[in-house]
């Protein structure tokens, strides 16, 4: 059985939850109180499931030729969206995080 399982974790600005998506094999819901954060999914990192990551893909698309490498920095790291469609459309692209919770 490879059933995903929920995780729940208490970090600095709430109760963080990532909880495996029905629909999509290996794809996961991050919440934190409740509220959902991100949304990854692992084996298509180009999906964008939320209008706010698809509304900076777009940004991260158009500022450069397709494939053209970027330096980017990511204030809050979230589910690691956004970094792996920059590793994914863009390989070779310098990428920093930033996240304010230490856990």
């Amino acid at each position: 059985m490879n059933e995903a399982i929920p995780v729940s974790r208490v970090t600095d600005h709430g109760t963080a939850k990532l909880m495996p998506d029905v629909d999509r094999a290996r794809a996961w819901l991050l919440t934190v109180d409740g509220a959902p954060q991100s949304y990854v999914d692992l084996d298509e990192p180009a999906h964008l499931e939320f209008e706010y990551t698809r509304r900076l893909g777009h940004v991260l698309d158009t500022v450069a030729e397709p494939g053209r490498t970027l330096d980017v920095l990511h204030l809050g790291g979230g589910a690691f969206t956004l970094p792996r469609y920059v590793a994914a459309t863009r390989p070779g692209s310098r990428q920093d995080v930033v996240e304010a919770d230490r856990g």
